[in-house]
């Protein structure tokens, strides 16, 4: 262990040079250093050669190291302070670690018909870089996709044209004892799970606005058809012709118009107020149920800068704005980062989301009668179940996902990453319990909701953790390290997922919980099926992967699968082909091993300096470090 360099200020002119290092005896290679293997100091050594990984060696100089990033203004502490993280404070720990310099994030360019796609996603780069057979999937969507998939219709040009020409905004308007319908079941169905409006100050000037709609302004209408827009969508397609008397697909196209006739008349892009980012942040979150294309990535792109226009990114508290809208703006800000993840990942896109400048602190764990326009000071988080404990159970976690992936390519040794790693799941898990979990009651619907989600994500947070433990090793120790433990810990995540979609009493919210798919777990489930066929427990594995499948492929559900799922379903192929030679093996004549049975039943497994190289025989590695973990440094914004 060297002893610790002191910091330099490096704000002006260049950096020093680098101090020479001269070394009197040979050195181990950076990989078998990390992993504290012995190394034959070869070039390259056995062990690398072994792994088909790049062999490296440390050179005669050493970088010298850059200062940690400079912190964000912050405010001074407010009411609920002590009960309410800040986006800065919970970084500090880990962006301290991250201080080497940093290269542009992996990733690919497909062909993807006449022009190309950008595919940088933590699972899904890797894969597509390994075997080009899996890019097809990506390029040719028509011979990935059965006839019977249905093909979503709604697009959206209204930010870009002129809709205007075309329609007669007043006769969008539902009646308005539709209307009113309509805004019950957005409260019953989308406003729990939301939670971007403030009911008791909405409530009159929703009702003031169905009774005069050829008057409301630009902004206000917008919000309106939003509304309207999020109930068509949360409900069956049988209600909407009972409620409106035309098909579903009519009704949204219909409420969609209305949106985007009055963002143009109010001049989104140019003047986006609060009451807009609130009707676009429901409209996008509740349209990904009938359109997973990827101009909702595009779309909330805009509205992040139209959010960074109006200041969202920075906490209200700085220009000593009124306690209430500084919670209303923490709502919207933390609603478009988290639909930025969200759907990010439907696309094979890094997570990392909104890259910029923030410390927008997370809204209070408050019911909204505790809010008031007007009011001197916030009160205090409630260490109870509240409207606002949903919203934050997935806020918190996707904060704490970026946190682990900032740690991922921080600059340390892999004993001290990974005890890192365990301490802030600790921290997490015991946070999300007392704060959140405990509170929520399975018998209540929404609590139940929300206490499965938060199990999802916490479980889904923990296998990316031990994946770590994974990362280096080569295609065979890789196969013998991954643990049966994490695979039974994916299947029950995987499980809990799907109870979200299937239960009844969750029903209400099923048109959000449908769109959630455990891209992630299911590659994991498949990669661990496919390395160690043999597993104690594949036949369980096996059927909740079929059971997941079965469900997300059902003609008609949301929405058109896309390229991403089309991947997952060879990746399953592959699994099930490991499967079946693994059957026939047992079942091979005396004298044949099992390995060799193998050999001949995929022409996959060659050997490689005595050791068994998991390969197919298209040339994929199946190593879970190039599977599942190409560079976090897409991960690493300044602030999130």
């Amino acid at each position: 262990m060297e002893p610790p360099r002191e910091q330099t200020d490096e704000a002006e002119g260049p950096p020093p040079p680098a101090l020479a290092r001269r070394y009197d005896v040979a050195r181990s290679c950076l990989r078998c250093h990390e992993r504290k293997v012995r190394c034959d100091k070869a070039v390259p050594c056995s062990t690398c050669l072994r792994a088909k990984t790049p062999c490296r060696y440390p050179g005669p100089e050493r970088v010298k190291r850059r200062s940690a990033r400079l912190p964000g203004p912050r405010a001074a502490p407010g009411p609920g302070s002590q009960e309410r993280a800040t986006a800065p404070a919970k970084l500090e720990s880990t962006s301290a670690a991250s201080t080497s310099a940093l290269t542009p994030p992996e990733g690919i360019l497909v062909k993807d018909g006449g022009s190309t796609r950008y595919i940088n996603e933590v699972l899904f780069s890797r894969v597509l870089d390994q075997e080009r057979e899996l890019q097809s999937a990506i390029g040719s969507p028509a011979s990935a996709r059965g006839p019977e998939e249905w093909t979503p219709t709604l697009g959206f040009d209204g930010l870009l044209s002129n809709p205007r020409l075309s329609v007669d905004v007043s006769c969008l308007y539902p009646t308005r004892r539709q209307a009113a319908q309509l805004w019950q079941i957005y409260q019953n169905n989308v406003d729990p799970l939301l939670k971007l409006l403030h009911l008791p100050t909405m409530q009159p000037v929703i009702f003031a606005a169905i009774n005069d709609p050829e008057h409301v302004r630009p902004d206000l209408g917008a919000l309106l058809f939003s509304v309207y827009f999020a109930a068509v969508t949360s409900i069956c397609a049988a209600e909407v012709q009972l409620l409106l008397g035309i098909d579903q697909q009519s009704a949204l196209a219909r409420f969609q118009r209305g949106l985007e006739v009055h963002l143009h008349n109010g001049s989104f892009l140019d003047a986006p107020t609060i009451m807009s980012m609130q009707a676009m942040s429901i409209y996008l979150m509740c349209r990904r149920y009938s359109s997973g294309g990827p101009s909702g990535w595009t779309l909330n792109g805009l509205l992040i800068r139209a959010a960074q226009w109006i200041g969202l990114h920075r906490d209200g508290e700085h220009f000593h704005l009124p306690p209430f809208d500084c919670e209303i703006r923490r709502r919207v800000w933390w609603q478009i980062l988290g639909y930025d993840a969200r759907v990010a990942e439907d696309h094979g896109l890094s997570t990392s989301g909104f890259s910029g400048l923030c410390d927008t602190k997370l809204p209070l764990n408050v019911d909204d009668r505790d809010l008031r326009p007007g009011m001197d000071a916030l009160p205090a988080s409630k260490p109870q179940w509240t409207e606002m404990t949903m919203f934050l159970v997935a806020a918190e976690m996707n904060q704490a996902m970026r946190q682990v992936s900032q740690l991922s390519v921080a600059v340390l040794n892999g004993n001290d990453k990974m005890a890192s790693l365990k301490q802030l799941l600790a921290a997490v898990k015991a946070r999300m319990e007392v704060r959140y979990l405990q509170h929520c009651d399975a018998n209540i619907p929404i609590q139940k909701a929300a206490l499965l989600l938060g199990r999802v994500l916490i479980n889904k947070l923990d296998v990316l953790v031990r994946q770590q433990y994974l990362r280096g090793l080569g295609a065979e120790e890789a196969a013998a390290a991954a643990t049966e433990d994490t695979l039974a810990l994916a299947c029950d995540t995987i499980e809990i997922g799907i109870e979200l979609k299937t239960d009844e009493l969750l029903s209400n919210y099923r048109w959000l919980f449908s769109t959630f798919t455990q891209y992630h777990l299911l590659t994991y489930a498949l990669w661990h099926l496919r390395v160690r066929p043999e597993v104690p427990c594949a036949d369980r594995a096996w059927e909740v992967v079929d059971r997941s499948f079965s469900m997300t492929e059902v003609p008609g559900q949301w929405p058109s699968l896309g390229s991403k799922w089309n991947v997952l379903r060879k990746l399953r192929d592959k699994a099930q082909a490991a499967r079946a030679a693994l059957l026939r093996a047992r079942d091979a004549p005396v004298g044949v091993t099992v390995s060799e049975n193998v050999d001949v039943a995929e022409g996959n497994a060659g050997q490689v300096g005595g050791e068994t190289a998991f390969a197919d025989a298209d040339g994929m590695a199946w190593d879970i470090d190039s599977i599942c973990f190409p560079s976090f440094l897409g991960y690493l914004p300044a602030f999130e």
